[in-house]
């Protein structure tokens, strides 16, 4: 879902630019502006200051403008102009709740903010609410994809887990979802499903996948066209073997499973995967036999082909709470454009406290708590929505108003 753009919808065309002299666009755009003093401006610049202007407007004004003429919608989805209108906009970030872990009724509330550089607080607001889906306890974390936030939602009653995918070169989301049981006993291969998602979130096709059996651990993640999750390969003579299922999302194929050293997975769930200066890497806290960690591990993998990974131990200026159960625990959700790698809780603090977050610079070692207002911290929001118990929370840095619309 488009966090900050839910109620248009347009038609997605090709991310191409067309051909066309100079002269020939401004009469083209002349005839599509009249009543639009905006567009009349902006038409009688050169291209390449009108492409600056674009890159400046938020995403919904973008929106307005696919209309405009059909160099103006292939100019905005280009993918020089998207990459040039992410590069200028400043991040955000996303927190993510749901009002009840086992009960009913459920509710997810989604907030987002501006990321600021060396603040020590941030504001969040209110963006929208939604009935009967919900985030599941235990620490998992739900970043989003290209400016779209994947929840929960059924693609296939067959279907056991998914997880969202894009393909920057044609433009398209994918959802790659198992078929197979993960309880089922020695399969001979997994089945997946390949869900290509249009215009409003609509299917557009489905194919099938197969591979080799496996054993899921973690959450997907989507890095530059490729979807990572860790996972267990059965083994007759020895224990599993620990891998990454790397899936390309373009061709809709698993490209291998990465040889992956024992540490990286000890944590299963629990274990966070991240993109780290481009590349997956996986943030492993020491914390065996504790109800907290002061240190933690990061592995990288530094080529997917030759399934390399490095290992860097970096050491905490104080103790984040990492306990089992429906107690507190922080989590990795990645990293913001400064690099800083950022720790969140995965559940509310409690009723009406405050929401913090940690970012940890690894080139500093140093580390800075964030308070983020809006978040569920007053008395007056619990009682407004009803909210009890422990709720399950996730934070996503880097999101982006998204420009590239399924």
């Amino acid at each position: 879902m488009n966090t900050h753009h839910q109620k248009e919808a347009p038609t997605r065309v090709p991310l191409t630019i067309q051909g066309g002299g100079a002269l020939s666009k401004r009469k083209r755009w002349n005839e599509s502006s009249k009543d639009d003093d905006v567009v009349g401006k902006l038409h009688l610049l050169p291209l390449d200051i009108e492409v600056e202007i674009l890159t400046r407007l938020p995403g919904k004004s973008l929106m307005k403008f696919l209309c405009v003429s059909k160099i103006w919608s292939s100019l905005i989805r280009s993918q020089r102009f998207v990459s040039s209108y992410y590069a200028a906009k400043p991040s955000r970030f996303i927190v993510a709740f749901t009002n009840s872990v086992f009960g009913d009724p459920k509710r997810l509330f989604i907030f987002s903010g501006e990321e600021e550089t060396s603040s020590s607080s941030l504001v969040a607001n209110l963006d929208i609410t939604i009935p009967s889906v919900t985030l599941p306890h235990g620490g998992f974390k739900y970043c989003t994809v290209h400016g779209f936030m994947a929840c929960f939602v059924t693609f296939s009653r067959k279907a056991k887990g998914a997880c969202l995918g894009y393909d920057p070169v044609g433009d398209q989301f994918k959802a790659l979802t198992l078929l197979t049981s993960v309880y089922a006993h020695n399969p001979s291969f997994m089945v997946h499903e390949v869900i290509r998602l249009g215009g409003g979130g609509r299917v557009v096709s489905r194919t099938r996948v197969t591979s080799p059996p496996y054993h899921p651990m973690t959450v997907g993640l989507s890095i530059n066209g490729f979807m990572y999750y860790g996972a267990s390969v059965p083994n007759q003579s020895a224990a599993p073997t620990p891998v990454f299922v790397c899936f390309d999302v373009r061709y809709e194929r698993i490209l291998s499973f990465i040889t992956t050293p024992k540490e990286v997975l000890v944590w299963q769930a629990f274990t966070s995967l991240i993109e780290y200066k481009g590349k997956l890497a996986v943030v492993v806290p020491d914390c065996l036999g504790s109800t907290s960690f002061d240190r933690f591990n990061l592995w990288i993998l530094e080529d997917v082909k030759k399934h390399e990974w490095s290992k860097q131990t970096f050491e905490l200026p104080l103790s984040l709470p990492f306990t089992l159960g429906m107690c507190q625990r922080m989590i990795s959700q990645g990293t913001n454009k400064a690099g800083e790698i950022i720790f969140s809780p995965s559940t509310l603090p409690g009723r009406a406290q405050p929401f913090y977050v940690f970012y940890y610079n690894t080139d500093t070692r140093n580390m800075r708590r964030v308070r983020i207002h809006g978040v569920a911290d007053t008395e007056e929001f619990w009682s407004r929505y009803g909210l009890t118990g422990v709720c399950s929370a996730s934070f996503s840095p880097q999101h982006v108003d998204s420009i590239a619309f399924i």
